[in-house]
């Protein structure tokens, strides 16, 4: 359990970052629900954050707040949730599995003689099965005669032209490909005609064949009962066990795929952007009559008043994690055993009588032969790896204002905000190994803390001859403000171009989409850029309203695909919106979840 703790900090510290900048991101719950979309949507309480092009739009009076979380998770997480023990007790539970208790057909099967001549006694399925090999009844010997039986039957003959033993079938099989293959061919449907589990006729039909020869002399050395701890120390052991003959065994082998693929790739971003947005009403559009004198009469919109005025609260905070791993140990070699009857220290190597390099894939995990030497300079539990975070908080105070411009062609509407920024950051970078994990946690006195200021600006066009479409476009953060970190480089908040579109169907039924023009920097070293596309429809009612989108960020290499998303709105009061990410599950504590999600919580009203 120690081990699970030492992740879990590790998973709970702030992230790495050698990228600058912020996604795109998103405010409120419409937009949130319709795919992230809200560059052209008039519909919203949020167009000072989206494009305050809007206040000029739709100049109503509105009142709107939200708060909520979102999280993406990339082979990092579920580390935390590894119980190292249970892995370095793998070779125990495969004993447990093909020797333990009493052989099957009746009794084990013994093989005498081996060095220092003791013998080796072989219970369960795996005794078994080696009995069907050799023709040996249940609790009989392996003597020379069924030894040199199978040896006839594979084609090969031992020194002297009989095989006293196993070791002398061993190296008889030597750099035969031949015999090796049709040996352990018969070891197969020997397993077959025991009654074999699927765990052990996986694990024979996943032997490697250049290892048959060291795997035969191993079960004859062994002395005493066998064990699958010696067979792994098999000194060219090569075999894959199978994933989905063992429930227990699966588990273990997840293990492995999550370490594996941590050492690939791996990420954590949590994300909370909050806020409350008053929108001063505006003074609504005017009509103009004028004649010709000649009896043509012709109405025309004017403007002779202000846009809307908003002002908003914004406190957003940002976080990522990631690891770099060293390059130099990045095998995942293990230790186990105790020749005391104790545990091994899997962190260090101390105390460890065997090591096994393990790789995931092929349908299973493949182990080889390993050693202490190779641990120390290879393995990813003795290597100092590199971990650094960012943590970044700020409290924006936008005060926005939009105009239209009436023309012949349609209305054109510009709008500007005025950001001031409240900043607080965080950077860590250090070195963590694993068998002296100590992680120094952040105080408030090392976060940095600076005012600055950013500026918005957007436009939306609304065609006359289709008065129920709309064009929008905006660019945030144009003055690329910065934030000085307590250590490296500062934070550049860089400028933001997206565009969207929207068009009013049926009253209450408005779609719209929306698009980042260019990609945008992140805080994440795995996914350094975003890029959103989504869309979504609104369907609204008098006192309650539904909404749905789906996005995707064409940049993400954290294994999401389409984003959906969806929300509902009672009376104004209460209103949720929810994001959920296909593609890439993750399983947390027996919990299987996607590897994105967001949720988001507030209302709005408009008058």
């Amino acid at each position: 359990m120690k081990y699970i703790a030492r992740f879990g900090i590790l998973a709970g510290v702030l992230a790495l970052s050698q990228g600058y900048g912020l996604g795109f991101g998103s405010m409120g719950q419409v937009s949130t629900s319709m795919g992230g979309a809200g560059v052209a949507l008039k519909n919203s309480a949020w167009g000072i954050y989206y494009n305050p092009a809007l206040l000029g739009a739709d100049r109503r009076a509105k009142v709107g707040y939200s708060f909520g979380g979102q999280f993406r998770e990339q082979n990092l997480l579920q580390v935390a949730t590894i119980d190292f023990d249970e892995i370095s007790n793998i070779a125990a539970t495969l004993d447990e599995k093909l020797l333990g208790g009493a052989s099957v057909a009746g009794g084990a099967i013994t093989i005498p003689g081996g060095v220092g001549g003791q013998g080796t006694t072989i219970d369960g399925a795996l005794g078994d099965a080696l009995g069907e090999f050799f023709g040996v009844a249940p609790g009989g010997t392996i003597d020379s005669a069924a030894i040199d039986k199978v040896a006839n039957e594979v084609g090969i003959s031992c020194t002297n032209g009989s095989c006293s033993d196993l070791g002398a079938l061993g190296d008889a099989l030597k750099s035969n490909t031949d015999a090796q293959q049709k040996l352990k061919d018969k070891l197969v449907d020997s397993a077959e005609a025991a009654g074999a589990p699927p765990l052990l006729k996986g694990i024979i039909n996943g032997i490697d064949v250049e290892s048959i020869d060291d795997i035969i002399k191993t079960i004859g050395n062994s002395n005493g009962d066998f064990s699958f701890e010696d067979l792994l120390k098999t000194a060219d052991l090569k075999m894959t066990i199978p994933r989905g003959a063992d429930s227990d065994i699966d588990k273990l082998l997840d293990a492995f795929d999550t370490l594996n693929n941590t050492l690939q790739s791996n990420d954590f971003s949590l994300n909370s952007q909050n806020g409350i947005v008053i929108q001063v009403r505006g003074k609504e559009r005017t009509k103009k009559i004028e004649a010709d004198g000649i009896g043509e009469v012709t109405v025309q919109e004017a403007d002779s008043g202000r846009g809307a005025v908003a002002v908003a609260v914004l406190p957003q905070m940002f976080m990522n994690l990631s690891a770099t791993i060293n390059e130099k140990h990045n095998q995942l070699i293990i230790g186990f055993g105790n020749t005391n009857g104790g545990s091994c220290d899997i962190m260090t190597g101390k105390d460890c009588t065997t090591f096994i390099q393990a790789t995931p894939g092929n349908g299973g995990l493949t182990f080889e032969s390993s050693d202490m030497n190779k641990f120390q300079s290879s393995s990813i539990l003795s290597g100092n790896h590199t971990l650094h975070g960012v943590a970044l908080a700020l409290i924006e105070v936008p005060v926005g204002y939009g105009h239209t411009i009436y023309t012949a062609a349609g209305d054109i509407n510009i709008g500007g905000a005025v950001k001031f920024i409240q900043a607080f950051g965080y950077r860590y970078p250090g070195e963590i190994n694993f068998s002296d994990f100590e992680i120094e946690m952040p105080k408030l006195s090392d976060m940095t803390m600076q005012q600055t200021f950013g500026i918005d600006l957007g436009v939306l066009y609304t065609p006359s001859f289709l008065r129920k479409f709309n064009i929008g476009l905006v660019a945030k953060n144009l003055n690329a403000p910065q934030i000085q970190m307590n250590t490296g480089s500062p934070i550049t908040l860089n400028p933001q171009l997206r565009a969207g579109v929207s068009y009013e169907f049926l009253d209450f039924l408005t779609f719209a989409f929306d698009a980042d023009i260019l990609p945008n920097n992140t805080l994440s070293l795995t996914n350094p850029k975003s890029q959103m596309i989504g869309g979504g429809v609104l369907a609204d009612f008098k006192y309650i309203d539904f909404r749905l989108g789906a996005m995707k960020d064409l940049q993400s290499k954290a294994g999401e695909s389409a984003i959906l998303t969806t929300g509902i709105n009672l009376f104004g009061f209460f209103d949720v919106a929810v994001e959920y990410g296909l593609g890439q599950n993750v399983t947390l504590y027996g919990f299987n979840v996607s590897n994105y999600m967001a949720i988001k919580l507030g209302g709005q009203f408009s008058w």
